[in-house]
């Protein structure tokens, strides 16, 4: 292997080859998180394990996710992105192997683990790929086809999970992800641009960056997952990310991370992904229950109506990525703002009398307007970050996005316990999201997104 030091050139033309294979290698890293969770029951009943151990399926995989996205950014600005690439998707390949072998349940932890903190290397070096990719007047639709090839894909792997694991055990679907990070690797050996320089080396700083910033996230994330059931951990974990932060800002190879953070627009923007993607605390907590404990939904018609959110974000997505090349992302992206915003209250208002078809319409109406908001927001946080810093830009988005998703349910949670009555938690819960949003929105606007974006 070879040090890498020479980056490449934002691209003069749109390579859609590249985008579209990036597009699907990132649904087979997301779907292996998402949809394993329907596998979990006959994981416990093979290795005999509790539930709680259970979640460890999901959490050993999506910690080192979050936890490599900084150092595979900072990576990606200087490393030859094909060669990485092929061996983040390969890595998976391995791992998914390894999973479907995995004779004891510690053994499975491990293969889940190594699939995470490889394959999510993919995640961190996406931002990078798209600049060098894509030219400028069309980095709103490749960014647009790689977030629609995620929603949608993502949907239908989450639904055919259940159909593989009754065919084939939760074995089978592991295999499935062998294959379809086989033809992913195929597709970014093709596809992604080269700079010759085959994979970096290794070196100290990489090593303390991955360690710091990696163990801050992944601490950061886990408090979430303690703090309602073990808040002693969750503040125990969270110490710790504190202390690893620290220790990151510290290092002297973060300056030109720590700089770019400090520009009020890129940090204005990535704070307000971060608190706009709190809106998962309605749709995978305040909603479920409401459905559940007060509409008595059953579980399949509570997935079936909460599909319109996806449906609504799949069919926006390509409109909005044509928007933000015509008007600019910054202005799109704030339009979608304040209509998420909007979009919330009629779900604010919702109770006992709520019928299916009214909350599936009002649901999927916030899933539009969240389409109007994701794309270009994803673009003009890229657009603000110098092009020799787009890697680490694209990873702090991802990172960012990952905090805010964690947030919006722990939050939503704590509300809903403080109501009376059920329809009282969803309310104040509700609530809570929405402050969320109307504060992200606030916060997009202050940096000012009708200018053309000035790279920090």
């Amino acid at each position: 292997m070879t040090t890498a030091t020479k980056a490449a050139p934002e691209a003069a033309a749109t390579r859609w080859g590249a985008i579209l294979a990036v597009g699907f290698s990132q649904l087979v890293v997301a779907g292996a998180m998402s949809s394993i969770a329907v596998a979990l029951p006959l994981i416990r009943t093979e290795f005999g394990v509790s539930e709680a151990a259970t979640a460890w399926v999901l959490l050993a995989y999506a910690l080192p996710v979050g936890a490599v996205a900084i150092a595979a950014g900072r990576l990606a600005d200087r490393a030859d992105l094909r060669a990485v690439a092929v061996f983040s998707m390969a890595a998976l390949t391995v791992a998914s192997v390894a999973a479907a072998l995995a004779p004891s349940f510690g053994l499975l932890l491990a293969a889940r683990a190594v699939g995470g903190l490889l394959g999510g290397l993919l995640f961190g070096m996406t931002g990078r790929i798209v600049v060098t990719s894509s030219s400028p007047e069309h980095r709103g639709r490749a960014m647009s086809a790689i977030a629609l090839m995620m929603t949608v894909g993502g949907m239908g792997m989450v639904g055919a999970g259940g159909f593989v694991v009754a065919a084939f055990d939760w074995q089978g679907l592991f295999w499935v992800f062998a294959v379809m990070g086989a033809a992913a690797v195929a597709a970014v050996a093709v596809a992604v641009p080269s700079n010759g320089t085959g994979l970096p080396r290794p070196d100290r700083a990489l090593l303390v960056d991955t360690v710091t910033s990696g163990g801050a996230i992944a601490s950061f994330l886990l408090a979430f997952e303690y703090v309602d059931t073990a808040p002693w951990i969750a503040l125990g974990a969270f110490a710790i990310s504190v202390v690893l932060a620290a220790a990151w800002v510290r290092q002297p190879s973060s300056a030109a991370t720590v700089g770019l953070l400090r520009s009020p627009q890129l940090g204005g923007a990535l704070l307000s992904l971060t608190l706009l993607s709190g809106v998962t605390g309605l749709l995978n907590f305040s909603l479920p229950y409401l459905l559940t404990d007060v509409q008595g939904a059953r579980p399949e018609l509570v997935s079936t109506v909460m599909l319109a959110f996806i449906g609504g974000v799949a069919a926006m997505t390509p409109v909005a990525g044509w928007l933000a090349d015509r008007f600019g992302p910054g202005r799109v992206s704030l339009v979608g703002a304040v209509l998420v915003v909007a979009a919330i209250v009629p779900l604010i208002l919702v109770g006992e009398d709520s019928g299916l078809v009214g909350l599936g319409s009002r649901i999927g109406l916030l899933g539009l307007a969240y389409g109007v908001f994701n794309s270009p927001m994803n673009t003009y946080l890229l657009a603000s970050a110098p092009p020799e810093q787009s890697g680490t830009a694209g990873a702090f988005m991802a990172t960012t996005r990952t905090i805010g998703s964690s947030l919006g349910p722990v939050l939503a949670a704590l509300a809903w316990g403080l109501g009376a009555t059920a329809v009282d938690g969803y309310r104040l819960s509700a609530w809570v999201v929405a402050a969320m949003l109307v504060a992200g929105a606030a916060l997009q606007a202050t940096t000012k997104p009708w200018r053309t974006p000035r790279a920090a």
